[in-house]
């Protein structure tokens, strides 16, 4: 669980590094420490080119956005909002303070280090229809990967009741699914709508 201590400690570096326009050794161990490989994928994503920043003209509209591993990313930084995958589940679920997509942009902006796109403003509802439409696309997969992990789930607690997230997640692993930690595990479960699942001193069971 992301703490407060966590946000100080990135906000210190952070006002230093936007201060500075550069980054100490010190901040940087404090940001791996804090961020693990998400820091590391943040600074690659800076040295690749793939922190952008689209300027629309004559209106002044900006749009930032991160190109990811599977797709370009829109972030909205006063929001604190990313729309990729890990954002939705673990970022909201506060199992992490910040997605890597979402670091890259706040170093970026920062140390001026990123790749600026400019365009007229009939430029900025193309982008933004092409982002959205992507993000709507790729939440469906999401969402019945999702639903196929709760089927199995389902199958699973039919044979056996009283499992631990923990329990389920190694074997719901087995079969290829992308569930994470078992905090992820029981997101999903408690968000499906048909109400098949239950929790009880941290043991899962069907209703």
């Amino acid at each position: 669980m992301v703490d407060a201590l966590s946000k100080i400690v990135f906000n210190e570096a952070y006002e230093r590094i936007k201060s500075e326009k550069r980054m100490r050794a010190g901040d940087a161990d404090r940001l791996l420490r804090l961020f693990g490989d998400r820091f590391t994928k943040a600074l690659q994503s800076l040295d690749e080119g793939r922190v952008r920043k689209h300027v629309f003209s004559p209106s002044g509209r900006l749009v930032w956005t991160v190109v990811g591993e599977e797709r370009e990313y829109q972030i909205l930084p006063l929001a604190t909002f990313c729309s990729c995958n890990d954002f939705y589940f673990r970022v909201l679920s506060h199992e992490a303070f910040l997605c890597y997509h979402l670091l890259a942009q706040k170093i970026a902006e920062a140390l001026d280090r990123y790749v600026l796109l400019a365009g007229d403003d009939g430029d900025y509802s193309t982008l933004l229809s092409v982002l959205r439409t992507t993000a709507v696309e790729k939440r469906k997969l999401v969402a019945e990967e999702a639903e196929n992990v709760r089927k199995l789930v389902e199958t699973l607690l039919g044979t056996e009741d009283d499992v631990s997230a923990r329990q389920l997640l190694i074997k719901i692993q087995v079969f290829g699914f992308e569930v994470l930690t078992p905090r992820h595990l029981a997101a999903i479960l408690v968000a499906d709508k048909k109400k098949r699942f239950k929790c009880k001193k941290g043991l899962w069971t069907l209703q």
